[in-house]
């Protein structure tokens, strides 16, 4: 993943600032009370991986804990932390969470509860560690049935990526609705003569559908009758085969060459080489792709609101949590682990040069604002906040089989952008196949 380099204004910062809150050395518990323990930490190959990594030196010293990570691209990290925690072999201590998959492991049983930890004056200080600091939607997301199961460890949201040079240049405004985006995705074609906008085409609930969901809830769709009361699918409702056929002309009239087989890479890659004039994607794309150390595009993009429809405006939400392996041997030193990496004073230096706090404080504070100010002038920072404050945890609802849901979804919307079926003939045989997965996992009869 890419590195970011750290600004000089961020360095003398950091110098001359005081910390937010307290270093962990003053929180009031006994640091060192799992000393001599070794944990295996299971993580994503991200830019955020990389900035906790260089930081491990620091907990070690404090805790006298040996610290491994692991990392694997994201597929691959999934496939062995799952292996693992359905065998009981213990062999992660920590993982990197996908927060979806949050319902099914909590009710497998296969990660710890962490409201006992919290709880226990001995393993957390509670004033210290803060957690009504956690951005509300991000505490939701890592919660189910009233437990908290993991801790926020990255955040993202969707966001319209587009060029205010160009636009200036043929007298558009930022789309605020669909029709819009249409018309202006046209007008870059018609006269710029490039790919006019990016959006992730290759199938799977955590891919296309991602992004997806907040067009279908843009037109009035969703995925089931009443979540959670009412569980009957309705994916091939008027409003969802709309969506899907929208999405896929839009792509396939204005958007690159093979896009049908895009994930988030591809579409952040030709943001930094400027092969797109407009994406909807990942918030946390805009501290890369304004980076002139990363990206040929650097200071030439602008940052809004997803488009709105009939159905109103729908943001996606995002984040990478940090969960305890229930059969881990070392569940004191993970948890002072989780509890470090996520604290105020620890995230902060992260964030300053990578942009993905999950605390309220630290979005708010001055050093933020100010490291991150470059990143569209602010415009970043303003869409990110007001995107967060309207999103929904379950805009893709969590339950414990939408990982088999969400990948038929994929699959459908991934034929339709390839032009292989009908927006109207994929939705129905997604209708079929998840209708039978419903009623074989006990949802509906």
């Amino acid at each position: 993943m890419l590195r970011k380099l750290v600004p000089l204004v961020v360095i003398a910062m950091l110098v001359a600032a005081p910390a937010l809150a307290a270093p962990a050395s003053e929180a009031e518990i006994d640091w060192r009370q799992a000393e001599g323990a070794s944990i295996i930490v299971a993580m994503n190959l991200h830019m955020e991986t990389d900035e906790l990594d260089a930081q491990l030196a620091e907990f070690e010293e404090l805790t006298g804990i040996r610290v491994n990570f692991q990392i694997y691209p994201e597929i691959e990290l999934h496939q062995k932390t799952l292996v693992d925690l359905a065998s009981g072999a213990g062999i992660f201590d920590v993982i990197m969470m996908d927060f979806m998959f949050t319902p099914q492991y909590a009710a497998a049983k296969f990660i710890e509860p962490l409201t006992p930890y919290l709880s226990d004056p001995s393993l957390t200080d509670a004033e210290w560690f803060n957690s009504a600091d956690f951005m509300p939607a991000l505490w939701d997301a890592v919660s189910y049935e009233g437990e908290v199961y993991a801790l926020p460890f990255t955040v993202e949201t969707t966001t319209l990526f587009y060029r205010p040079d160009i636009f200036a240049d043929l007298g558009l405004a930022v789309p605020n609705n669909y029709d819009e985006l249409w018309e202006a995705a046209k007008a870059i074609r018609t006269n710029k003569s490039m790919d006019a906008i990016g959006l992730r085409g290759m199938r799977g609930q955590g891919m296309n559908v991602y992004v997806f969901a907040g067009f279908m809830r843009g037109f009035g769709g969703k995925f089931v009758a009443d979540f959670p009361r009412d569980m009957t699918p309705v994916i091939n409702s008027p409003e969802n085969i709309a969506a899907a056929d929208y999405y896929a002309r839009i792509l396939q009239e204005f958007g690159p060459r093979g896009v049908a087989s895009w994930d988030w890479l591809e579409v952040l890659s030709a943001l930094q080489e400027g092969t797109i004039a407009m994406a909807i994607d990942a918030s946390n794309f805009g501290p890369v792709i304004d980076d002139y150390a990363t990206s040929r595009t650097a200071g030439k993009w602008g940052y809004a609101l997803v488009p709105e429809g009939p159905g109103g405006r729908h943001p996606s939400i995002y984040t990478h949590t940090l969960a305890i392996n229930a059969a881990s041997k070392n569940k004191t030193a993970a948890w002072l682990f989780i509890q470090w990496a996520t604290s105020e004073d620890v995230q902060i230096q992260r964030a300053l040069r990578s942009g993905q706090p999950t605390r309220q404080s630290i979005w708010d504070s001055a050093a933020f604002r100010e490291a991150m100010h470059h990143v569209g002038n602010g415009q970043w920072i303003d869409a990110s906040i007001r995107s967060l404050d309207i999103v929904n945890p379950d805009y893709r609802p969590r339950f414990e089989h939408w990982r088999q849901f969400g990948d038929q979804v994929g699959i459908a919307l991934q034929s339709v952008i390839a032009r292989e079926q009908s927006a109207e003939s994929a939705f129905n045989a997604a209708q079929k196949a998840i209708e039978e997965l419903m009623r074989e996992a006990g949802y509906i009869k």
